[in-house]
């Protein structure tokens, strides 16, 4: 048997009709009715007859121990069984009695001693009005079996925070377990940030909703959550360790957290001179000029002998014209026009760093100083001074340093300057372009002679 707790008579029984200010009046704040007001409430629920009966005056309508046999339930989960027989399962006793021309049922433990009674104060088919001694308050029992609504929504978590584009399933908690129904439905309170498919989250703009789960039943039970949605973070690392960052750009670029060559942020890595992929470190000994210059016609040391990368740029007297006429250059056989993007092979962060990697292009570092997207500030970390470039979307932040540029064998303004390759050439077959920088404050662009040792900061390859 599960034991009945039983409550308070409700206002809106449906079958009843009530004097508000009587019950107001005969309520305790919590509630509950006193047994000593329970006779004039009774006598305006029911009529003068119940009245009567509870004072001993009058027919009793209640005749045999027929009408109380059955099931009683308070709710869908709290009931007890009167058997024909006189036993029960009511409060633990062994047997019963009803006393119809007391309004009592009495019921009796194993050594056949009253040890509780309940006050009828109606019985009809298929309902009772009573007071259990217990609680002194008024209940309705029922031989219907009444539905069992939700008492009780909670989200596991009441909050989420995902990000862009990211799909989660929200999970509610319904209670009671036993309730008839416990279908629920979930709204966003801004589809343009989430949007609900069914009980999944879908992050579809950055920003904050909040996730109603209500319950279908009538009952008004409903819980909330709150889902924060940030700009998608799609930095990590590569097979080698090397780290790169999701600065949340439209381009969806990744950038790479220190130049080729270093194994930190703070290192000035290699030197590049654009379109080589042999770097040089700052120490180590090499002249940077035309004459070394990989791309350049055998026997010569002028930039007008450069070879592979050209274009009609209208510079006559290069070796990439010839009567006036933009042919291209020959390189191993192959002749080469209008290449002004380096190949993968020609490409310094993909031959040092893999497939995976290459040198930026124009577009990348225009987007990448663009003050709609990123802030730039000059900083020093660890004691070396660079420029820095944080999302403004997400806050997360690349350090370039400082490096300075190599021309012949100097290295020319190291903490001062930033000279970074792109894989573009600049205008001109003789120039490529570059993102530079000093401690001023200036971010700009470079068409810098081809055979200068610059750095090179690698993005992921699309």
């Amino acid at each position: 048997m599960k034991k009945i707790i039983f409550f308070v008579l409700s206002i809106a029984l449906g079958m009843f009709s009530i004097n508000a200010q009587i019950i107001k009046g005969d309520m305790n704040d919590d509630g509950t009715i006193d047994v000593t007001d329970a006779n004039g409430i009774i006598n305006t629920i029911l009529g003068l007859s119940s009245y009567k009966y509870l004072e001993g005056v009058g027919n009793p309508y209640m005749i045999d121990n027929s009408k109380v046999v059955g099931t009683w339930y308070k709710t869908k989960s709290d009931f007890f069984t009167l058997n024909a027989d006189g036993t029960t399962d009511y409060n633990g006793a062994a047997t019963y009695k009803f006393l119809p021309y007391q309004g009592v049922i009495m019921f009796y433990n194993e050594q056949d001693k009253p040890v509780s009674k309940i006050n009828v104060s109606l019985l009809n088919e298929g309902y009772m009005l009573c007071i259990p001694m217990e609680t002194g308050v008024l209940t309705i029992l029922t031989t219907t079996q009444p539905k069992q609504q939700v008492t009780s929504i909670q989200f596991v978590l009441s909050t989420l925070s995902l990000q862009l584009g990211q799909e989660m399933p929200v999970l509610a908690i319904v209670m009671p377990t036993t309730a008839d129904n416990r279908v629920v439905t979930y709204e966003s309170s801004d589809e343009s940030v989430v949007r609900m498919q069914g009980r999944t989250a879908v992050a579809v703009g950055v920003g904050t909703a909040t996730i109603t789960c209500r319950a279908t039943d009538g009952s008004g039970v409903k819980a909330t959550c709150k889902i924060n949605v940030n700009p998608k973070d799609l930095s990590g690392t590569d097979a080698n360790g090397r780290e790169y960052v999701d600065l949340d750009l439209p381009s969806g670029t990744l950038w790479a957290a220190w130049n080729v060559g270093a194994n930190a942020a703070t290192e000035s890595g290699l030197y590049f001179a654009w379109g080589e992929t042999r770097g040089y470190a700052k120490g180590e000994s090499h002249t940077f000029n035309w004459k070394n210059y990989k791309w350049m016609t055998p026997g010569h040391s002028n930039e007008k002998y450069v070879t592979k990368y050209t274009v009609a740029d209208h510079i006559l007297d290069g070796v990439w014209y010839k009567d006036n006429v933009y042919v291209g250059t020959v390189v191993d056989g192959v002749t080469y026009k209008d290449l002004s993007r380096l190949l993968p092979e020609d490409d310094a962060a993909t031959a040092n760093w893999g497939d995976e990697w290459c040198m930026p292009t124009t577009n990348q570092i225009y987007e990448l100083k663009d003050s709609r997207y990123t802030t730039t500030e000059w900083v020093t970390v660890n004691g070396v001074s660079g420029r820095k470039i944080t999302s403004k979307s997400n806050g997360k932040s690349i350090f370039l340093p400082a490096a300075g540029s190599r021309y012949d064998s100097k290295l020319s303004n190291e903490g001062y300057d930033g000279s970074y390759w792109t894989r573009d050439l600049g205008l001109s077959s003789l120039r490529g372009s570059s993102l530079e920088f000093d401690d001023s404050g200036i971010v700009y662009f470079e068409l810098t002679s081809r055979s200068v040792g610059q750095s090179v900061r690698a993005v992921r390859a699309k």
